[in-house]
């Protein structure tokens, strides 16, 4: 995988991410505010919510499956493109950036923000270890010169 593929899989990730946590947001926010009643508990200490199962409801819980989901395939879309960072840098003499990325997405596990600031450094800054093309794999171009007629 190339540097310029990883980031437009990460970016289309990225932007996956953030439509389905809004889209979910709002369905969450509009059946916690219209969807349901708040009744006190028995025991007097809060509140319970108690909702109404009509269609409102149900196409709040519907906005927030594909919102939820939308939001896991972006997530899953950007793991992707950091285990392809983590190979083409791995293919590199120098380690640096390799082991930069798989510390960044180690210490993600407990602070969230670390990955997304490693990838945005790498998409930056880093290098593109994917090999170049060796002259003879390179195609020459056809020839495009057209025949003479009758010649």
């Amino acid at each position: 995988m190339n540097k310029p593929l990883i980031t437009r899989i990460w970016l289309i990730g990225l932007i996956g991410l953030a439509v389905g946590l809004v889209v979910g947001g709002v369905g969450l926010g509009l059946m916690l505010a219209y969807g349901g009643q708040y009744t006190p508990t028995a025991a007097g200490t809060g509140y319970e919510f108690v909702p109404t199962l009509d269609a409102f409801f149900w196409t709040t819980i519907g906005a927030m499956i594909t919102g939820f989901g939308l939001a896991a395939a972006g997530a899953v879309t950007q793991f992707a493109a950091w285990i392809g960072a983590a190979v083409n840098t791995y293919q590199l003499e120098e380690k640096t950036w390799f082991w930069a990325l798989l510390a960044g997405g180690l210490l993600g596990l407990v602070w969230g923000i670390v990955p997304f600031a490693t990838m945005v450094a790498y998409l930056i800054a880093g290098p593109d270890g994917s090999p170049a093309p060796s002259p003879r794999d390179v195609i020459p171009p056809a020839n495009l010169s057209t025949p003479a007629v009758g010649a």
